[in-house]
């Protein structure tokens, strides 16, 4: 009698190279349909995590609107650490604070009590607290005036790379004032007229329609929601008006307050380089209680119009104002000279604040904006001309300083 070795009844055991290969070919075809739908469902939680964040940044404005009957500026004014170099008890990283230094902040510093974050308000808002450190003979912000906040990061954002107060949202800030064409140095923070040179593009004729926009007039009522609140030095600089809900006449729901941004610096930050942004609040020895007003602090974490329009049916732009520049980023998502929103920054050579203070993000098709009325909504960018931005940008269309001020929003716009 014969025997059968390794096989049961005549019957053997185990798989065929052909059936481990089809198994092993159902299995990756199965993972290659249910990564994608995983990796879909956690982006659409980031997005909708983002949307609920900048809910609750809008519920902010509007609750220190009604308590201050006024929305905070992009710059504010919080007092003075009026003491002298010395060890600060409430550093944890030890060191000496700098000599008496000012504490202006950005509109986040506002809206910190309602934002979980009493405790660092008080550091920016009682005098005995320094919000500043020495660095050997430079300064830097204290981690305490300066934390790491969640709601103020976006999961999906790309671009946080500052370990101080990272940020992903911008406030909307009016419109863009600058006279000096970008990369041509520093520009001036006071005058701007709407016949303006923009890299490479020739100064329009002038338009008996243009009028000449400076730096008070962009900050009017009708062209944006948060404005100026800080003089500076002598009171060179000029301080915006209180803008509330009752000025919404376009709709709270049609009044943009926030955005996200992947070029945001950090919140606590009031210029492009954290080391200047805390040198430049250095106060002299008494009695100075000023320092200058920032140059470029209105992009640092806000987006701007530009006086330019896109014209539907025409390549003529409207009164007097150019083709709106969508390759310089002014538009959603707009890339700056080709150049990857992934990777774009706000550098410290002032070229490029100006054309990248606009709504981006990391989210395919769009970006969350929070609106006036307390809502978020999805925006998609490819439904999104430049006069639409610009509608929910201004509180009241037909009052402000865009080029086509007859512009009405379409029902079906966002």
């Amino acid at each position: 009698m014969t025997k059968s070795m390794g096989f049961k009844n005549g019957v053997r055991g185990g798989f065929t190279l052909v059936e481990l290969l089809v198994v092993i070919s159902i299995i990756g075809i199965l993972m290659a349909l249910l990564i994608p739908a995983v990796n879909a469902a956690r982006e659409t939680a980031r997005r909708n995590t983002c949307s609920t964040q900048l809910n609750n940044l809008a519920k902010a404005a509007i609750q220190y609107e009604m308590a201050k009957k006024q929305f905070p500026g992009w710059l504010n004014d919080f007092g003075t650490f009026v003491g002298v170099a010395a060890a600060d008890p409430s550093n944890p990283e030890g060191g000496t604070v700098s000599n008496r230094h000012k504490k202006i902040g950005s509109w986040a510093v506002s809206l910190l009590p309602s934002l979980d974050a009493q405790p660092t308000y008080e550091i920016w808002t009682q005098d005995k607290y320094p919000i500043q450190k020495a660095i050997g003979s430079a300064v830097d912000f204290t981690v305490n005036s300066a934390p790491a906040l969640a709601i103020l990061q976006c999961p999906s954002a790309t671009t946080l790379d500052s370990k101080k107060a990272p940020n992903s949202y911008i406030s909307n800030n009016g419109m863009h004032h600058l006279t000096s064409p970008v990369g041509t140095g520093t520009p001036t923070s006071i005058v701007r007229s709407n016949a303006n040179t923009v890299s490479g593009t020739a100064t329009p004729a002038p338009n008996p329609l243009t009028t000449t926009i400076n730096f008070d007039d962009s900050m009017k009522v009708a062209n944006g929601v948060f404005n100026n609140k800080y003089a500076g030095t002598s009171g060179a600089a000029f301080v915006g008006p209180n803008v509330t809900l009752d000025d919404m006449k376009d709709g709270q729901g049609n009044t943009v307050l926030f955005s996200e941004s992947l070029n945001a610096i950090p919140w606590s930050q009031v210029a492009f380089d954290e080391a200047i942004a805390a040198a430049a609040l250095t106060l002299a020895a008494s009695p100075a209680t000023d320092v200058a007003y920032p140059e470029n602090s209105r992009f640092a974490q806000g987006m701007v119009w530009h006086y330019e329009d896109e014209p539907k049916t025409t390549t003529t732009p409207f009164n007097g104002s150019i083709l709106v520049q969508t390759a310089k980023g002014h538009k959603m998502n707009g890339q700056l000279n080709a150049e990857d929103i992934l990777i774009t920054r706000m550098n410290t050579n002032v070229t490029n604040h100006a054309d990248i203070a606009r709504p981006s993000s990391s989210h395919a098709d769009g970006v969350n904006m929070g609106f006036a009325d307390g809502s978020t909504r999805f925006v998609v960018q490819d439904v999104m001309d430049y006069r639409v931005y610009q509608a929910l940008m201004t509180p009241r269309g037909k009052s402000s300083d865009v080029p086509f001020r007859e512009f009405v929003m379409p029902g079906d716009a966002l």
